[in-house]
């Protein structure tokens, strides 16, 4: 994340309660090397958390401080900051302290500022303007990509395709099941991939993968031809603050002329996740976090716009079962 998303992602009064605390902290500290660590025990949350401390870092930047890497011999020579998130009734309360290890029994700095909830006031009332709901698809054991449901104007149902590292496979409906009605083997790419990924795009009637493109004519239902090429990724790479790990996408239809962006959480490949939504009047930041929150039993390994409407294709890893899964979220704006 940028510093200029940082600074975008807050209220203007919280963004002068962080400069007021660098500020104050530069007067009693020199500029120095720093570490910092960050405690949130209010109700902010991990995004808004995360901006803050992405804020504090910038200021404290423009103050001449510089951020020893972690695990390093800078680090355990640098000057080590708390920055801890709380909140009093009705403010938010944050406090910078250096921690001093010295014994000539010098006190240590402690500078405190607090910032109006009543900025966050918007945050709440948007909770509701968004409800988002999983549909269950498809599972298998074997990993794959992406999933779409194409509708076949022969029959008025709908045939499931999905992308595997190593084929693509379309099934037809059969009673409450799918039946495999045919699958085609992909090209080997020139160099392996160690974490592929790939995407179906059925407004072009083609699937992507890194390094492949493939298509057919007219809608991915006859023979593939697939080619070396450079993959477009289909949305904006946003990375929200305190969610730099997450995995996200936008869909096409709006929420009262804003952007609705779907998110995971800031989990790895060994945790269960969660989607939530959040809604901005344009990328990059500010983000605004705006309804429930899906809950998976895994983590979600991939997030595609459906380009039409108001869903997403979400593909998660159930760690109980050991299967892939197959969902579409659906995100409903009550206006």
């Amino acid at each position: 994340m940028s510093h200029a998303q940082a600074a975008s992602a807050l209220p203007k009064s919280w963004n002068d309660a962080v400069a007021k605390l660098a500020d104050e902290l530069a007067a009693v500290v020199s500029p120095a090397a720093v570490t910092l660590s960050v405690s949130n025990s209010s109700s902010l949350d991990a995004s808004y958390a995360g901006a803050v401390e992405a804020a504090v870092r910038e200021q404290l930047q423009r103050h001449s401080f510089s951020f020893a890497p972690a695990n390093t011999l800078a680090a355990q020579s640098a000057i080590r900051l708390q920055l801890s998130l709380s909140e009093s009734a009705a403010e938010y309360v944050w406090v910078i302290q250096v921690l001093n290890d010295s014994s000539d029994g010098a006190s240590a700095p402690v500078i405190i500022v607090v910032a109006p909830k009543t900025d966050s006031a918007h945050v709440e009332t948007d909770e509701r303007s968004l409800s988002l709901e999983k549909r269950f698809v498809w599972k298998q054991p074997d990993r794959f990509l992406d999933f779409a449901l194409l509708k076949n104007p022969a029959s008025d149902e709908s045939d499931l395709l999905v992308l595997e590292t190593k084929r693509f496979a379309v099934y037809k409906a059969s009673g409450v099941s799918w039946q495999l009605s045919r699958s085609t083997p992909i090209p080997h790419v020139a160099t392996p991939l160690r974490d592929p990924e790939g995407w179906i795009d059925l407004k072009a009637g083609k699937f992507s993968l890194k390094g492949l493109e493939c298509a057919d004519d007219p809608d991915l239902a006859g023979v593939l031809q697939c080619k070396v090429s450079t993959p477009v990724i289909p949305s904006p790479v946003v990375k929200i603050p305190g969610l730099l790990n997450s995995v996200g996408a936008g869909i096409e239809e709006k929420c009262r002329g804003e952007i609705v962006w779907l998110s995971t959480a800031d989990s790895d490949w060994t945790q269960s996740d969660s989607i939530r939504g959040y809604l901005t009047k344009g990328i990059p930041l500010p983000l605004i976090p705006s309804g429930n929150t899906l809950e998976f039993d895994g983590p979600v390994m991939a997030l595609h716009s459906d380009q039409v409407g108001n869903s997403a294709r979400a593909v998660v890893h159930n760690l109980k079962t050991r299967e892939y899964e197959g969902y579409i979220v659906t995100a409903t704006c009550s206006n």
